[in-house]
């Protein structure tokens, strides 16, 4: 992995040796999530649901498999108004829809608790894309029981994937911050298509400062 550049010397050194925030949910352990930042040889800090982000963290991981409820976890509105880059997971991508004036995902009819792959659309133009080198179709492993449709996205979001389904795979936000959340199982890395774990490289080095 590159290292920081002079460019990026001051976050760098805020998000030294790659530090990444990981927020669960309640009833979840922050550990089970801990591979997929070492998996970019990042160093990962526990955040509790009510906590606040750690001042050397360069970068915030949301992730969880539970139900989202809110409230918007404080952390997650830290990260946000300090445009800090952010890659949100299952739970996290909406607790992200929902910081930004999205509406809480609904259930998905019929399911499956067990991960099914599925047929996704990658939009071409995006942040998502343009970090894993693709766009089109490609089928990706889902478990999760609730979505997010086009009418419950926050105005200032955009959906980067969709499934067949009609419920949003992916979103992101427009312009220089880094803002991604995903649908599917981003920390089971083996199960992933070529090219995804790039998004957790990608959290990684930003947190370490390099752009």
């Amino acid at each position: 992995m590159t290292g920081p550049t002079a460019e990026h010397a001051g976050s760098a050194e805020q998000g030294e040796a790659g530090r990444v925030a990981v927020l669960t949910p309640h009833g979840e352990d922050p550990a089970d999530y801990f591979h997929v930042i070492t998996h970019g040889s990042g160093t990962p800090q526990t955040i509790e649901p009510d906590g606040e982000i750690p001042e050397n963290a360069g970068a915030l991981l949301a992730i969880g498999t539970s139900p989202f409820q809110g409230p918007v976890p404080n952390a997650l509105a830290t990260a946000l108004e300090q445009k800090m880059a952010i890659l949100g997971v299952g739970w996290g991508m909406h607790a992200i829809n929902v910081a930004l004036g999205g509406r809480e995902p609904v259930a998905v009819p019929g399911a499956s608790v067990e991960p099914v792959k599925m047929p996704v659309f990658i939009s071409p133009g995006g942040k998502l894309s343009y970090t894993i080198a693709g766009s089109g179709w490609v089928s990706v492993p889902f478990s999760n029981t609730e979505g997010v449709r086009a009418a419950d996205l926050a105005p200032g979001l955009f959906a980067s994937c969709y499934r067949e389904d009609g419920f949003m795979a992916a979103i992101e936000m427009p312009g220089r911050n880094w803002v991604i959340g995903v649908q599917w199982n981003a920390h089971e890395v083996e199960s992933m298509p070529s090219g995804f774990d790039s998004l957790l490289l990608a959290l990684v080095e930003r947190a370490a400062g390099v752009q």
